[in-house]
């Protein structure tokens, strides 16, 4: 449609129109801690002679923190270890990446970058750019406009990757006919559950059983190791109210960031195309649609009837609020000169010409002080806030690191030592449920040596001090106070043995040659069936029904029996008759043409994790610690 055409370039919007809006944003809010790459930093990995650096292990981890706690996990509930892990192992993947499409030559222009993001929804209001939306979005996520112009860059090359391989990939004809009359295949499915539950009452136990069950196995009741785990913390929230500052430093802080609670002049706008043709007829057809206007007709209904942009047309040429930088220089001179209910004379653009109409107009807008005084002084707390918060935690790691105990620091800070109480690696609420703070406890340096920990920071703004106040190692409970828990575990344990070597008897009789039904009847059972069953069918359990799947095709007449134990414990013997493939002609054109897209997509990614997985081998990788 002409008006996306217009608006994100995809119909050949000049670079130059593109490139100055996204200037304007970095003009706006800077580029970046572009400072941090000149001086040397310290490496975390070596990929091929190239360097992963400490300040990009940092950033990708709080990166990809922030997306976490966007979904709402719980801070303390981040497993640390694994972020940073993860994190590592993907920095070093898209360094292989990188110098594959280096070697490859592949690229994506500045201008194609630029109409990614103009034409990106979570950018716009409204349906259209917005530089203050831009930075907001990206900023929430760790990113500044350079870093994330990198980035994505960097992703639409690997994209490139990806494509090429994946679109490399196929599978002929027979081989997504095959695949379709198997998936499509249909089975008779009878089965006889064998309920655990019904023969936990034929089992008898002795003591004699259970004791020595509880000795062979006395780890299980053990209690857990717990430790009453000191803190002290520091958040920077709460150093919000010890921040100062005059009228003037308030009024100046809110000059330099009005942009954030500004908005631009916005302009709803209407539109007739007539698109250009070599015999110049365009021109003349654009002018008579003018003077129709002039002498009074519908500009709606003349849109309607004439105009060539189909994304507007039905919708009386509307092409709703737009910002400037939203159009082409020739319509948007024009357009964001009108007077409201104003039609301009036609205009001439790559797409042909134009008739242009103001319909309304929301003029720009940058509030006062007063009317966003309680937000602005928010953030300008939060912000002095972040210089008190970084110099109290340096001088916290300074004084638990001189300290025996936490009192020192907790005096020095204004603290107040808390403790967690009792509580083990099991733990999953509070400071307790974070696994930094459990390794520290657990550590030798803290619980044996008993010294205060460094500082652990659960996320960027907040930062504890730990150390183990008390230790209560692990005990093996008294057999008198677990000796239900004994009993009951044993009985299942049994229940489950006799319940699997029943199936396995009458997975037998089946084979001998016994009748379904006379098996059934042995043991007080009875046949569940499923008639034509496919893969998955509702009524039949996942479980059941994957083995049912896996058994081979009986011969003519015959059955394939077997028999699987369930995750409940449950045994269940299965007989599969009448096993049909589904024919060529009862797959339709359109389930067939699906199904190859689904196959040879599934063929592509997994050629490209085979992809990724060699460049790992055959790469000279060195972790740095």
């Amino acid at each position: 449609m002409l008006i996306q055409r217009l608006r994100d370039g995809s119909g050949g919007i000049p670079a130059k129109i593109l490139i100055g809006l996204i200037v304007l944003v970095f003009g706006l809010f800077g580029f970046g801690s572009i400072t941090t790459f000149l001086a040397p930093v310290p490496k975390v990995a070596v990929v091929n002679g190239e360097d992963v650096t400490q300040f990009e292990m940092e950033t990708s981890v709080e990166r990809n923190r922030r997306l976490l706690l966007a979904q709402n996990i719980d801070p303390l509930a981040v497993n640390e270890d694994l972020l940073r892990e993860n994190v590592l192992q993907t920095l070093i993947a898209r360094m292989l990446l990188s110098q594959v499409a280096a070697d490859l030559s592949l690229g994506f222009s500045d201008s194609q970058l630029d109409e990614e993001i103009v034409s990106t929804e979570m950018f716009q209001i409204e349906g259209q750019f917005s530089p203050q939306q831009f930075q907001l979005v990206i900023g929430s996520a760790g990113f500044s406009p350079m870093t994330y112009r990198a980035e994505m860059r960097r992703d639409k090359i690997f994209g490139q990757l990806a494509n090429a391989i994946g679109e490399s990939a196929f599978l002929t004809e027979w081989a997504v006919s095959r695949a379709g009359s198997i998936s499509a295949q249909t089975r008779d499915v009878a089965f006889l559950r064998v309920d655990v539950e019904l023969l936990v009452s034929q089992i008898e136990l002795s003591d004699e059983e259970l004791k020595a069950s509880y000795q062979g196995a006395s780890k299980d009741y053990e209690t857990e190791e717990t430790v009453d785990i000191g803190y002290l913390e520091l958040k920077r929230e709460d150093l919000m109210d010890e921040v100062a500052f005059s009228e003037a430093e308030l009024a100046s802080y809110f000059e330099e960031t009005k942009d954030i609670y500004s908005k631009n002049e916005r302009r709803r706008l209407a539109h007739i195309l007539i698109e250009s043709t070599d015999d110049g007829t365009a021109k003349t057809r654009i002018d008579e649609i003018y003077d129709t206007i002039l002498a009074g007709g519908d500009f709606g209904q003349l849109a309607r009837e004439h105009s060539e942009d189909p994304g507007s047309a039905e919708d009386d040429g509307d092409l709703g609020f737009s910002e400037p930088g939203g159009f082409v220089a020739a319509f948007e001179e024009v357009a964001f000169n009108l007077d409201l209910n104003e039609v301009s004379q036609p205009v001439e653009t790559e797409y042909g010409y134009h008739v242009i109409k103001l319909l309304d107009l929301e003029p720009a807008f940058s509030p006062p002080l007063e009317q966003v005084r309680e937000t602005v002084e928010n953030a300008y707390r939060s912000y002095l806030a972040e210089d008190i918060f970084i110099t109290r935690s340096s001088k916290l790691s300074e004084l638990a690191f001189e300290s025996a105990d936490l009192q020192v620091p907790a005096s020095a800070l204004d603290l107040t030592v808390k403790s967690t109480g009792p509580v083990g690696q099991s733990a999953t609420d509070g400071i307790a449920g974070n696994s930094q703070v459990m390794d520290a406890a657990f550590s030798t340096d803290i619980l044996i040596d008993g010294n205060n920990s460094e500082v652990i920071e659960l996320s960027p703004n907040h930062h504890i001090a730990i150390r183990v106040n008390s230790h209560q190692p692990a005990e093996i409970r008294p057999y008198e106070e677990v000796v239900d828990e004994v009993r009951e575990k044993v009985l299942r344990d049994k229940a489950i043995q006799l319940a699997e070597k029943q199936a396995q008897e009458m997975v037998s009789m089946l084979e001998s040659g016994s009748l379904t039904r006379y098996v059934a009847d042995q043991f007080g059972l009875a046949w569940e069936v499923v008639a034509e069953a496919k893969r998955m069918a509702p009524g039949l359990d996942r479980e059941i029904s994957q083995q049912a799947f896996s058994f081979p095709r009986p011969q003519e007449g015959g059955k394939s029996v077997g028999y699987t134990v369930l995750a409940d414990g449950d045994a269940v013997v299965i007989s599969v008759t009448n096993v049909k493939n589904a024919s060529d002609s009862q797959i339709t054109g359109p389930e067939f043409a699906s199904l190859s897209n689904s196959l040879v997509s599934q063929r592509g990614a997994v050629d490209y994790q085979e992809f990724e997985q060699s460049l790992i081998s055959n790469a000279y990788i060195e972790r740095v610690q």
